[in-house]
């Protein structure tokens, strides 16, 4: 066994520290135990990444951004504003694009692409979920006639839903809820309903909120991997993003702390996650900061 292996298994027993309980405890021993782990061809191996743009401050924002989806039709990045409701397009290298402001929301923390002009929102406290047109030439959009649907998990408050990602192979929309408990769910039904129309939706939990494979303290977005399946699972609490094959094991551990893959400073507040075709994946950290990592 090595040295830092026998040190950590003392830590943790001296300090009665489980695997089932969230902690700094519970990342070391994932970062040193998937280490050597043999990863599957289509893994991402977030341990290969390496920062390319760091910390940028993204020029016509000031604060709040928060959630990060990427459209492949269009090749740019989306994000809202939870404060002023807004949904913006960036560019690949950080540029605001443009701003869309959006009426009759508040707190808008999820966001996710699913096809042509349709993106899916989540509002934080409320738990609500809703479908809304973003024309080409829109400044701005009401949600007054959106398809929307609300879920009441665990009270409400200020600890809902935080982060969104389509499913477009499985068609079905995961949704991660901040803690209290940590909660990562499958809606289908909903996005394909009919306008207007009965919604026949079910709602499943991908991983129990006790699982020990939820290590982190909370979370903060979610995006998936197409081509591989894979489950990227951000915390802005515990400080990584980890990676899930089909099974909901994890893989591989990026985190998002000074010295680490080339960060020269801690991601303060990172709220969003999105990957592109490349592989290159996006951060966006509260009050305006823009990242991205590439593999090498």
């Amino acid at each position: 066994m090595k040295p830092f292996a026998i040190i950590l298994a003392l830590v943790l027993l001296i300090g009665g520290i489980s695997l089932h309980v969230s902690g700094l405890g519970a990342l070391l021993w994932y970062s040193w135990s998937l280490s050597g782990k043999a990863l599957p061809e289509q893994a991402l191996n977030l341990a290969r990444y390496q920062v390319d743009i760091e910390a940028l401050e993204v020029a016509g924002i000031d604060d709040d951004l928060s959630a990060l989806t990427y459209n492949a039709e269009r090749n740019t990045l989306w994000s809202v504003l939870n404060g002023e409701p807004l949904i913006v397009e960036l560019s690949l290298e950080g540029q605001l694009l443009r701003q869309v402001r959006v009426e009759g929301v508040s707190d808008m923390e999820g966001l996710t692409h699913v096809g042509g002009n349709r993106y899916v929102l989540a509002e934080e406290r409320s738990q609500r979920l809703l479908i809304v047109e973003i024309p080409d030439d829109a400044e701005q959009i009401s949600v007054e006639h959106a398809g929307s649907l609300s879920i009441g998990l665990d009270g409400d408050g200020n600890k809902g839903f935080e982060g969104l990602s389509w499913d477009h192979v499985g068609q079905r929309l995961l949704v991660v809820k901040e803690r209290d408990p940590l909660r990562v769910l499958a809606v289908t039904g909903f996005v394909d309903s009919p306008q207007g129309g009965s919604m026949e939706v079910q709602i499943s939990e991908l991983k129990a909120p006790n699982s020990p494979r939820l290590f982190m303290t909370d979370l903060s977005s979610v995006s998936l991997h197409e081509p591989s399946g894979h489950l990227l699972l951000l915390s802005d609490e515990s400080r990584v993003l980890v990676e899930y094959d089909v099974e909901g094991e994890p893989l591989s551990l990026l985190l998002l702390r000074r010295g680490r893959h080339g960060l020269s400073s801690t991601v303060p507040q990172a709220e969003g996650v999105a990957i592109d075709t490349e592989r290159r994946i996006y951060l966006v950290s509260e009050p305006n900061l823009f990242y991205r990592f590439v593999p090498r």
